[in-house]
């Protein structure tokens, strides 16, 4: 029975999450630039309402960005102390897959672009489409790009998530439906984590790194 805990803090909002076999608790809030008081509460309640250690953990994870440099590198460095006190492998999960994986749970939405404003007048875009396992997948790798150079090939089929499409809803206007998800949740990191855990992907706490996608980051 697998035993997984999730955190994401990178965005504005602050989330936890614990899934014990088949039975995930979590926690949410939206707080901008308050998460480090709320994470490792929200932490600790979850590991005492699941009557659990981090030493009886298998593994832990995170959102890993791209997204806000300060909330991923919280949620890194939080991750990377307990692996390293408790020996747990991590996995890196990125939030624009977490928030494609919403899509799919909340609207059976099976292809899904994800958008996310990365100020400095460019985006992170993803790709994805769900697997046979209800898993979303990368179709290509996340990248950083301006938001005019974005080509919504069969845009019939896909669908887009992210607050990329309200930062730009003059650009993006009628090119393709939007659903209303605004942020990653941790539950939905944990879920993937899973089944990320089960094929191997995981890395040793040292390598628990943020994704930035560009050297000179904004917070």
């Amino acid at each position: 029975m697998i035993k997984i805990l999730a955190i994401d803090t990178s965005t504005d909002a602050c989330s936890a999450a614990l899934l014990h076999g088949d039975k995930l608790i979590d926690r949410f809030v939206v707080a901008p630039q308050k998460h480090t008081s709320f994470i490792l509460p929200m932490v600790d309640e979850l590991l005492a309402e699941a009557e659990l250690t981090l030493s009886q953990l298998d593994v832990v994870t995170f959102g890993s960005g791209p997204g806000s440099f300060t909330g991923a590198r919280l949620a890194a460095s939080i991750v990377q102390g307990f692996a390293f006190a408790s020996s747990l492998p991590v996995v890196k999960i990125s939030t624009l897959r977490t928030l494609a994986q919403q899509a799919f749970v909340e609207f059976d939405a099976k292809n899904v672009f994800v958008v996310t404003d990365a100020r400095m007048g460019e985006v992170y875009w993803g790709e994805y489409q769900v697997d046979d396992k209800g898993v979303m997948c990368a179709l290509k790798p996340d990248r950083l790009i301006k938001p005019h150079e974005i080509e919504f090939i069969q845009q019939n089929e896909f669908v887009g998530v992210g607050n990329g499409f309200e930062v730009y809803k003059d650009l993006f206007r009628d090119r393709i439906k939007v659903l209303p998800i605004k942020y990653p949740q941790a539950s939905q990191v944990a879920r993937l984590a899973a089944y990320d855990f089960a094929r191997g992907l995981m890395v040793a706490p040292e390598k628990a790194l943020p994704t930035y996608l560009r050297e000179k980051v904004a917070s």
